[in-house]
């Protein structure tokens, strides 16, 4: 294998993705740039799925097991304004051994490595025991409309799901799932010149939100995938106008979990609101806001068990590819996996992308880690 070649080529594409601007539903162009790719690379399949998604296939020698799946997406964020990056974002530009520009670490760089170990093996000649894909998705920024298109149209049957968000080469074993409420306190509209005239609800939201800042570190918290948070974030009344005491007042509470169910958290902001009148609402819901619907269940992104015997697998294929110890880790942020949750795909996240890289100014991805992420991936290939 001449590695030096592969990852010359490797860090030459994640160059050319950063510098085809793909933002959530501009992903055409990129698509057909990656699709071209994977045909210059031979793969054995290469096509675009109804949604825009693009889906590459290397064949294994037994065509009937289930295959591994090395997923990514295609969009990213926008980079804000471009004075204040120290490169322009779409450049590509590499600095002292890292590839600058919008995307590079979430999701460009991820991206052409898991192309280009498949690459590897086709390069080599070898021949995986089972058919391997690649699935770069559109839309994950903005709910992931690709990756559900995707799993609602699986007809093969999936070994093991790689995801290539960020993760510094560590084994991602999940997140935690996320739910957005909107807590809404109602008072009586008045002439702001004579509040005892009125029943201003801003004093109730003020009053939840102090509570609510005293007592967020008691909710539970996942030994792996981390604390539940709560944060406030979207504040809305009925009223544009400067003098009026508002009827109503909302805020919008941006809940993270692997610990809590619904029906907890209703009970937990409910014990905080006390007795003010209030409505507790469900931003997505089917029709418009309307209450949540009760559930003990707990809310997850996704989550593998390290105990699980495709991660042993996976581990053990990654480290002798690394050549070292690569650490169980959790994100932070969701990712598409959420979506697979309800098919039962077993996932892990792997990638030489850094979680703190994603959507800042000045994002970029070490090429060394990239180098050691496609060693790990083409070992992994192997094995499985």
């Amino acid at each position: 294998m001449d590695w030096e070649q592969l990852l010359h080529d490797c860090v030459g594409f994640t160059q050319r993705l950063i510098q085809t601007k793909s933002i959530s539903y501009e992903e055409r162009e990129l698509a057909r740039l990656v699709a071209d790719e994977l045909c210059l690379l031979q793969f054995d399949e290469v096509r675009l799925d109804g949604i825009g998604n693009v889906i590459g296939r290397l064949y294994g020698q037994n065509r009937e097991l289930p295959a591994p799946v090395l997923n990514t997406h295609l969009d990213h964020v926008d980079p804000g304004e471009p004075s204040l990056w120290s490169v322009p974002p779409y450049s590509g530009m590499i600095v002292d051994g890292r590839i600058i520009g919008r995307g590079a670490s979430d999701i460009k760089g991820p991206l052409a490595v898991q192309v280009y170990s498949m690459a590897a093996l086709r390069r080599s000649g070898e021949r995986p025991l089972r058919d391997v894909v690649f699935t770069g998705v559109v839309q994950e920024e903005v709910g992931g409309e690709g990756a559900i298109h995707w799993v609602e149209n699986l007809d093969y049957p999936v070994e093991l799901v790689v995801l290539g968000e960020p993760s510094n080469n560590s084994i991602s074993l999940g997140h935690r799932g996320g739910c957005w409420l909107w807590v809404k306190f109602y008072g009586r509209s008045a002439h702001a010149s004579v509040p005892d005239k009125g029943v201003n609800p801003n004093w109730a939201l003020t009053e939840f939100l102090h509570r609510l800042n005293a007592a967020k570190d008691s909710l539970q918290t996942h030994p792996l995938l981390g604390a539940t948070t709560v944060t406030p974030t979207i504040l809305k009344v009925d009223t544009t106008s400067q003098n009026v005491i508002p009827a109503w007042t909302m805020v919008m509470l941006d809940i993270r979990t692997a610990a809590e169910s619904m029906n907890s958290l209703l009970a937990f902001i409910r014990r905080l609101i006390g007795d003010w009148p209030h409505d507790i609402l469900d931003p997505f819901a089917p029709g418009g806001e309307a209450p949540p619907a009760p559930s003990d269940e707990t809310i997850f992104g996704f989550y593998t068990p390290p105990e699980s015997p495709v991660v042993a697998r996976a581990r053990g294929a990654i480290e002798r590819g690394l050549g070292e110890e690569a650490p169980f880790s959790s994100y932070q942020f969701a990712t598409d996996g959420r979506h697979f949750v309800p098919y039962n795909l077993p996932m892990i996240g792997f990638a030489a992308g850094e979680e703190e890289q994603a959507h800042v100014v000045d994002e970029s991805i070490s090429i060394a880690k990239m180098e050691a992420s496609l060693r790990a991936h083409v070992q992994l290939l192997r094995e499985f």
